[in-house]
């Protein structure tokens, strides 16, 4: 989708320092962000939550 991170961590509702430990593996997203992924972005849930 060649979106910036500032531009995807505005498109989830979340911080860019948030979007940025996602990414990184420091944490992982909550379940509503997860939803939010999946909604927003047409990912796959299984992709996301890793199943």
């Amino acid at each position: 989708m060649e979106l910036s991170q500032k531009a995807l961590s505005e498109l989830l509702g979340v911080s860019p320092s948030r979007l940025s430990n996602f990414l990184t593996g420091k944490s992982e997203p909550t379940l509503q962000v997860a939803r939010t992924i999946c909604k927003r972005l047409n990912i796959d849930a299984n992709i996301v939550l890793g199943v």
